[in-house]
């Protein structure tokens, strides 16, 4: 398992489970648990694969050009985009 689809699947557990007390913890869930939290994960990040219009449109909103943005900057601003409420 790749760190950051763990730290997805472990996010969608909590944000699911958060209004149950108490909430269970991911290490209290079983193996067969831990990797159907997982395939979301791998499903959600699949799904981000190609960006939307919406991401294109933060991206240009920012002001830059490409030669000025860094890939951390094109990553935040396309998930703050999917993030946004519409």
């Amino acid at each position: 398992m790749t760190y950051m689809i763990d730290k997805i699947a472990r996010a969608m557990h909590a944000s699911v489970n958060g209004h149950v007390t108490p909430p269970p913890t991911w290490d209290n869930q079983s193996e067969q648990s831990q990797n159907y939290w997982r395939i979301g994960a791998r499903a959600a990040i699949a799904a981000m694969r190609e960006p939307t219009e919406e991401q294109y449109e933060a991206l240009s909103a920012t002001g830059k050009m490409w030669r000025e943005l860094d890939s951390k900057t094109v990553w935040q601003t396309y998930i703050d985009a999917a993030l946004e409420d519409e």
